[in-house]
Protein backbone atom coordinates (compact mmCIF):
# COMPACT_ATOMS: atom_id res chain seq x y z
CA UNK A 1 0.00 0.00 0.00
CA UNK A 2 1.22 3.61 -1.37
CA UNK A 3 0.54 6.42 1.24
CA UNK A 4 0.25 9.58 -0.47
CA UNK A 5 0.15 13.33 0.98
CA UNK A 6 -1.97 15.68 -0.87
CA UNK A 7 -2.94 19.71 -0.67
CA UNK A 8 -6.47 20.82 -1.59
CA UNK A 9 -7.13 24.53 -2.14
CA UNK A 10 -10.51 25.29 0.37
CA UNK A 11 -12.55 25.39 -2.85
CA UNK A 12 -11.75 21.98 -4.12
CA UNK A 13 -12.00 20.49 -0.69
CA UNK A 14 -15.19 21.82 -0.63
CA UNK A 15 -16.87 20.49 -4.12
CA UNK A 16 -15.10 16.74 -2.70
CA UNK A 17 -16.85 17.08 0.37
CA UNK A 18 -20.15 18.12 -1.50
CA UNK A 19 -19.52 15.09 -4.05
CA UNK A 20 -19.00 12.45 -0.57
CA UNK A 21 -21.92 14.03 1.51
CA UNK A 22 -24.35 12.41 -1.19
CA UNK A 23 -22.85 9.04 -0.17
CA UNK A 24 -22.13 9.82 3.36
CA UNK A 25 -18.21 9.73 2.54
CA UNK A 26 -15.95 11.32 4.46
CA UNK A 27 -13.14 13.46 2.76
CA UNK A 28 -10.50 10.82 2.48
CA UNK A 29 -13.08 8.25 1.55
CA UNK A 30 -14.18 10.18 -1.41
CA UNK A 31 -11.13 10.75 -2.66
CA UNK A 32 -9.97 6.93 -2.39
CA UNK A 33 -13.71 6.46 -3.82
CA UNK A 34 -13.19 8.91 -7.09
CA UNK A 35 -9.28 7.30 -7.62
CA UNK A 36 -10.70 3.97 -7.42
CA UNK A 37 -12.69 4.49 -9.90
CA UNK A 38 -9.84 6.42 -12.31
CA UNK A 39 -8.50 3.13 -12.21
CA UNK A 40 -11.28 1.17 -12.96
CA UNK A 41 -11.77 3.03 -16.05
CA UNK A 42 -7.66 2.99 -16.92
CA UNK A 43 -8.17 -0.85 -16.77
CA UNK A 44 -11.66 -1.32 -18.54
CA UNK A 45 -9.88 0.66 -21.22
CA UNK A 46 -7.54 -2.21 -21.36
CA UNK A 47 -4.41 0.34 -20.62
CA UNK A 48 -2.54 -2.16 -18.26
CA UNK A 49 0.65 -1.77 -16.61
CA UNK A 50 3.27 -4.35 -17.66
CA UNK A 51 6.20 -4.76 -14.94
CA UNK A 52 9.13 -6.62 -15.31
CA UNK A 53 9.87 -9.46 -13.29
CA UNK A 54 13.00 -10.83 -11.55
CA UNK A 55 14.69 -13.37 -13.00
CA UNK A 56 14.10 -15.22 -10.05
CA UNK A 57 10.06 -14.98 -10.38
CA UNK A 58 10.45 -15.77 -14.16
CA UNK A 59 12.66 -18.93 -13.27
CA UNK A 60 9.44 -20.19 -10.55
CA UNK A 61 6.77 -19.11 -13.19
CA UNK A 62 8.33 -21.07 -16.03
CA UNK A 63 8.63 -24.35 -13.24
CA UNK A 64 5.11 -23.85 -12.60
CA UNK A 65 4.35 -23.99 -16.37
CA UNK A 66 5.85 -27.61 -16.93
CA UNK A 67 4.87 -28.46 -13.65
CA UNK A 68 1.54 -27.77 -15.01
CA UNK A 69 1.35 -29.52 -18.27
CA UNK A 70 3.07 -32.47 -16.48
CA UNK A 71 -0.35 -32.87 -14.61
CA UNK A 72 1.43 -31.76 -11.37
CA UNK A 73 -1.06 -28.41 -10.64
CA UNK A 74 -3.89 -29.24 -7.68
CA UNK A 75 -7.61 -27.65 -7.99
CA UNK A 76 -7.87 -25.41 -5.09
CA UNK A 77 -11.64 -25.38 -4.49
CA UNK A 78 -10.95 -22.89 -1.22
CA UNK A 79 -8.62 -20.81 -1.48
CA UNK A 80 -8.37 -19.37 2.36
CA UNK A 81 -8.46 -22.83 3.83
CA UNK A 82 -5.43 -23.79 1.25
CA UNK A 83 -3.24 -21.49 2.58
CA UNK A 84 -4.43 -21.70 6.14
CA UNK A 85 -3.01 -25.09 5.76
CA UNK A 86 0.18 -24.80 4.30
Amino acid sequence: MSKVQLSLTSEEAAILEGYGNQFGYSLPKTIRYIISKAAENFLREGAVPVFKMSEKTERAGLQALREQKQGKAVAVEDVNSFFDNL
